[in-house]
């Protein structure tokens, strides 16, 4: 159902679908449409275009971490946007104004997370638990981070959720003086008593900003590459 309305409405769809008897059935159906190619495979193994594309998909609840990482880690490459049928919570999560996790911070400087189109449990068979909802993924323009800045910036957000103490003044002092500090707080209108989870997406940036311009090299985190499993949501 979902392929075919994609086909009218786009140019060329490529649907990939692991199940071999569903991948099977879809051949069929669209061998007479030009512009619908079928590729049975796993959606995190397959080779996506160089060229922008758009992914819209109804994906298992148990595979979105896995695909999140696959579309957004890499905010260099396409896709421009993401389309997502997921589990209710996950959407509002990603979607909220102060990420308050890791994991949403990772991919916040380059998409921009929204939440849409409530999907009721009786809307699916086999019916799942929980509620769903489309959750999109729009890539910004412009990035609130350059995207050659995203392992630094990583760097800097694993320091700020995973370092010692409970506020924004406490886990940032191994790179920023309490002067630096006290002049960010009040230029981006936060206070240093919060927790790291309260601050948006944007004053992050600032922060970030302001210590690749400012702050010696020799003050700064270690730079991350990290796997999926260590990114904690």
């Amino acid at each position: 159902m979902l392929t075919r309305q994609l086909a009218r409405v786009v140019g060329r769809v490529v649907a990939v679908e692991y199940d071999p008897y569903w991948a099977l059935r879809l051949r069929e159906r669209f061998s007479d449409d030009g512009n619908v190619l079928v590729v049975h495979e796993d959606a995190l193994k397959a080779e996506f275009p160089e060229e922008p594309f758009t992914i819209v998909a109804n994906i298992p609840f148990c595979t979105t971490t896995s695909i999140l990482h696959r579309l957004l880690d890499d905010p260099t490459t396409p896709p421009e946007s993401v389309y997502l049928v997921v589990q209710k919570q996950v959407a509002l999560k990603h979607a909220r104004e102060k990420p308050t996790t890791l994991k949403t911070l990772h991919w916040s400087p380059w998409y921009r997370f929204s939440a849409s189109m409530e999907l009721p449990a009786d809307a699916f068979h086999p019916k799942p638990q929980v509620a769903a909802c489309l959750m999109v993924a729009a890539k910004r323009g412009p990035p609130l981070v350059q995207p050659c800045h995203r392992h630094l910036f990583l760097g800097l957000m694993c320091q700020a959720f995973e370092g010692h103490g409970n506020s924004v003044g406490r886990v940032l002092r191994p790179t920023f003086t309490r002067t630096q500090l006290r002049r960010l707080a009040k230029e981006n209108r936060f206070s240093l008593d919060l927790p790291p989870s309260m601050l948006t997406v944007r004053q992050w940036a600032s922060l970030f900003d302001f210590m690749v311009r400012l702050v010696p090299q020799g003050r700064w985190p270690h730079a991350k590459r990290r796997t999926r499993r260590e990114i904690r949501g």
